[in-house]
């Protein structure tokens, strides 16, 4: 997804909030992307590993979609660096809720 994406997705999308993720979608050609922000995760490394464990949970999961085709943007806003249960169960509840719509 490049800057331009993401920016229309913010501002024309909807969005899903399941704590440690908030999720921002809309309907289009099935674009991915993951941010963790430097102001919470100071160090690459946490940045880098907590963008590793979305992207791991969102690739396991994303059959829980369907046939859909959505943009999805996830902005990762958890203080703390959580593990990966916790993400991917996040996670699967929003692409569930995602599903239903």
């Amino acid at each position: 997804m490049n800057e331009r994406q993401i920016l229309a997705l913010l501002k024309t999308g909807q969005v899903a909030f399941r704590h440690p993720l908030k999720l921002h979608y809309q309907p289009g050609t099935g674009e991915f992307g993951v941010s963790v922000p430097k102001r919470h995760f100071k160090r690459a490394v946490k940045r880098n590993l907590l963008k590793r464990r979305v992207r791991e949970a969102y690739r396991l999961n994303r059959s829980r979609l369907g046939e859909l085709d959505y943009d999805i943007f996830i902005y990762y806003i958890g203080k703390e660096v959580e593990d990966y249960e916790r993400i991917e169960k996040s996670l699967v509840a929003l692409l569930d809720d995602l599903a239903a719509r």
